[in-house]
């Protein structure tokens, strides 16, 4: 019998998360580099990290994202996966200054970046009081914005790392990588949504699944499943079977469920799940074979 493919692990350390549910949120670039290297000996292959202020709130500055990289570079092997800053950075040029910066040098190069495919609404929506939260939260990505970012990302050496909340968005992969704007093999992450959030698909089998159905089986893909505020061990079976990779993170949710873990403890317990399923997890050189990623 063959063996199973092996699993890609992407650790989501600390979005935009504050301590005060999981103290463990990763905020300075000591703190980052440090989870980095604890989450790689767990067995994650990839990180997923914001910059972040001391206080917590959102950073933008590109030296600090610079730092950030070429501090985990120092710790450890793992792949970096770098965001844009979602709906807190506006205006094209402005989410890629960070990308362009960091990619001048190998030292402080991300391997990966992110572009969500298409916009969504990501207010929550309060059950309780019969009311969103917030009425504005719009994650707007133009056709010319994400064709945009995809240039300016492979023009500085990092892949694009491709977000789909919707099964729209998986049509958009199948249309970017046919003309030719993103190269195989892509890397795709379902993001699925709880806590109130309806902009993307529930984190559920069928949640899950309707995304990957619709993806293009004549492409080279490699897709993985992550949930903001939500348990992703409630689609994590799914994905195994299906063939598909995993992106936990206390950034997304802060699993008071099983004691509010760091991210390497989770990063340990998904791993462990993975090989339960006869899926062991990847190396970084193996993930690097895996997704097309040359070495810097």
């Amino acid at each position: 019998m063959a063996a199973k493919k092996k699993l890609i692990i992407t650790v989501r350390v600390n979005e935009y998360a504050p301590r005060n549910k999981n103290k463990h949120i990763p905020l300075t670039p000591d703190e980052i580099a440090a989870t980095a290297a604890e989450c790689r000996a767990a067995g994650a292959s990839i990180i997923h990290f914001h910059a972040r202020n001391t206080d917590g709130s959102p950073c933008h500055k590109p030296e600090m994202y610079a730092e950030i990289v070429s501090k985990i570079r120092a710790r450890c092997d793992i792949l970096i996966d770098s965001t844009l800053g979602q709906i807190t950075v506006k205006e094209d040029e402005n989410r890629l200054a960070h990308i362009r910066l960091m990619g001048q040098k190998s030292a402080t190069r991300p391997d990966f970046a992110a572009v969500d495919t298409g916009s969504s609404n990501i207010d929550a929506y309060d059950a309780e009081t019969k009311s969103f939260k917030t009425l504005n939260k719009v994650y707007l990505n133009s056709t010319e914005t994400c064709l945009f970012l995809a240039k300016g990302m492979t023009e500085a050496g990092v892949k694009p790392h491709l977000s789909v909340w919707a099964v729209p968005f998986v049509r958009m992969v199948d249309a970017f990588l046919d003309m030719g704007a993103i190269k195989e093999p892509a890397y795709v992450q379902c993001v699925l949504a709880e806590g109130g959030i309806v902009g993307a698909h529930p984190c559920t089998p069928r949640g899950l699944e309707a995304l990957v159905d619709f993806m293009p089986a004549n492409r080279r893909i490699e897709w993985t499943a992550a949930c903001k505020e939500g348990n992703l061990l409630n689609v994590a079976a799914t994905a195994l079977a299906r063939g598909g990779h995993l992106a936990p993170g206390i950034g997304d949710y802060p699993y008071e469920e099983i004691g509010c873990p760091t991210n390497a403890e989770l990063v340990h317990r998904f791993a462990e799940l993975g090989r339960a399923a006869g899926r062991e997890p990847t190396t970084t050189d193996e993930a690097r074979a895996m997704l097309g990623i040359a070495r810097t």
